[in-house]
């Protein structure tokens, strides 16, 4: 059997094996040493293919993908540098345990260390950011080889999907020449599935610990039947909920729920006798400064037990999802605390909601847009940047319209690959999405505007422009002197995002009224909508509100 007869044979084995465990998209970035695969991936019915030049942005597309359908996702691409660019979205999917199939193909030994031509050591190249790493065998047609390459497939997809749920990094070494058999060879040998297993755990232990006054606090993105769930708990709990706009908490209009926690947690709170947490801390920093303050007793759910607690408070841990921890809460027949615990919170949060609605009053700015944007929208996607604009979300939106979901890369926060990840959304979805996001943060990711052109994908971006990095205006650094917050810090870059918007075929506004931009939205096809404001701008708007609603308490004190 002749080179291109084995190798075609043995990555046929290969891809059958990710297909039984269920990758049903692959991502690919064009290049040599990946022909066999790519091409087979490509003419694989089993399969279905984008193409992204740039690995960076493959990697984030693909983390959009898994975000929304919840699968393995492949990527695939060429030996040398282009597997590191996807290290980024990797780092991302093992903090949000998202699971990507990362297979990156390589130069054969012979070629490794010696000067050979796009070849370094790609062995272990994402370190422990993956769940599990293997160098698979040079392709040989024999039954052991077949059966081998079949497994690994298998093995590291399935590892993938196993909770916690996280990347994985298969290296494929293949020797030339390249161009794999035309036909793929009928699928043979043996099939392999691995079976999902759920975590029932018995809190009778919990059941007085339950009873008493208590607060839940989510993070994290949810699901809306995740966050349906968690508004029927804490409605059953008789007690208030708080969590970040990835929750999508704002959408099930239970009046347990409190929106201004940020505001909330700016002044004095009632105390509550045990907290529970469903996944890492939101975005909302006071709350993790409060909490720093009262140490109490906590029960964390987590789906995988990652022990993710910055805080080192948890008492009690348990890995369960939000489905399997409401179950097992609806078995112990709870008796809810007197009503005027939950009274107390709702009263904070009517307060600090009719301060907040004030702002709608100033026109358009960045303070009004995030405010509306989870209200104007409808039938759609909303995905929030880092840095300001997922913080102005979470301090300003008053109501979520309920057929709107809203998502995020919180896992490590960057502002990298946020457009290919909406593109990968998009993709996913099948359905429009919008993404609001500051200057920075597009111009990082310019290249994921490509994706939604190549394939039409439905997104309008809203475009928070103060040229520059405006966050660090509410940080520590804004006292610096000008010369070294505007070089290090503000960094203005100074586009025309005009230019930006024809060069990528999108449709370009800059409305100048909020009713100008509401007729924007909820459009067909692909729009950049640009709303400038000064980098002061938020800051200035938010302390006033702090300081208004801290005085208002300290008055009814």
């Amino acid at each position: 059997m002749d080179h291109q007869a084995q190798l075609t044979q043995y990555l046929a084995a290969f891809l059958r094996g990710l297909s039984e465990a269920g990758v049903r998209q692959v991502v690919i970035s064009p290049g040599s040493r990946s022909t066999p695969l790519a091409l087979m991936l490509h003419r694989h019915p089993a399969f279905q293919t984008y193409l992204d030049v740039d690995e960076r942005s493959a990697g984030f597309f693909a983390l959009g993908l898994s975000k929304v359908t919840g699968a393995a996702v492949g990527l695939v691409c060429t030996s040398g540098s282009a597997a590191a660019n996807y290290l980024p979205a990797i780092c991302e999917a093992e903090a949000t345990n998202l699971p990507l199939v990362v297979m990156t193909t390589d130069r054969p030994a012979e070629l490794q260390g010696v000067g050979a031509p796009q070849a370094m050591d790609q062995h272990a190249l994402y370190g422990d950011h993956v769940k599990a790493m293997v160098d698979l065998a040079l392709p040989e047609a024999t039954p052991a080889l077949l059966n081998y390459a079949h497994w690994q497939a298998v093995k590291l997809t399935s590892l993938a999907l196993t909770r916690p749920r996280g990347p994985v990094h298969l290296n494929l070494p293949l020797r030339e020449p390249l161009l794999p058999s035309a036909a793929l060879p009928s699928p043979s040998g043996p099939s392999s599935q691995v079976l999902p297993v759920t975590h029932h755990v018995d809190l009778t232990p919990l059941r007085a610990v339950l009873q008493q006054r208590g607060l839940i606090i989510v993070g994290e993105e949810r699901t809306p039947a995740e966050a349906t769930q968690l508004a029927h708990l804490a409605e059953t709990l008789g007690w208030p909920v708080i969590g970040d706009p990835l929750t999508n908490l704002a959408a099930t209009a239970t009046p347990n729920y409190l929106g201004q926690a940020d505001l909330l947690f700016q002044a004095a709170l009632p105390t509550p006798e045990i907290i529970l947490r469903f996944g890492r801390l939101p975005v909302t920093k006071p709350v993790m400064q409060w909490l720093q303050a009262h140490p109490l007793p906590t029960i964390l759910v987590e789906n995988g037990a990652k022990y993710q607690d910055q805080l080192h408070q948890a008492t009690w841990v348990l890995d369960q999802t939000v489905t399997e921890f409401v179950a097992a809460v609806a078995n112990l027949n709870l008796t809810a605390p007197a009503p005027d615990w939950l009274i107390q919170w709702q009263a904070c949060q009517k307060q600090a909601a009719q301060l907040v609605a004030s702002v709608a009053d100033q026109g358009l700015n960045h303070s009004t847009v995030a405010q509306g944007l989870p209200a104007w929208l409808h039938d759609q996607d909303l995905f929030v940047a880092n840095s300001n604009a997922i913080r102005l979300v979470d301090r300003l939106a008053l109501t979520q319209t309920a057929n709107v979901r809203i998502f995020g890369n919180r896992g490590v926060n960057g502002i990298d690959g946020l457009v290919s990840t909406v593109a990968g959304l998009a993709a996913g979805r099948q359905r429009p999405v919008t993404l609001l996001i500051g200057d920075l943060a597009l111009f990082h990711d310019m290249n994921g505007l490509a994706m939604l052109r190549r394939y039409q994908l439905p997104v309008t971006i809203v475009l928070l422009n103060n040229n520059g990095g405006g966050i660090f205006n509410f940080l520590a650094q804004r006292h610096l002197p000008a010369a070294d917050f505007t070089a290090l810090f503000q960094t203005p870059q100074d586009l025309d995002f005009a230019r930006v918007a024809a060069l990528y075929d999108f449709t370009y506004h800059h409305p100048q009224t909020p009713a100008v931009l509401q007729a924007c939205l909820n459009q067909p096809g692909q729009h950049l909508i640009e709303v400038t404001d000064a980098p002061t701008g938020p800051v200035t708007t938010w302390e006033a509100l702090v300081a208004a609603y801290q005085t208002a308490v300290t008055a009814h004190d």
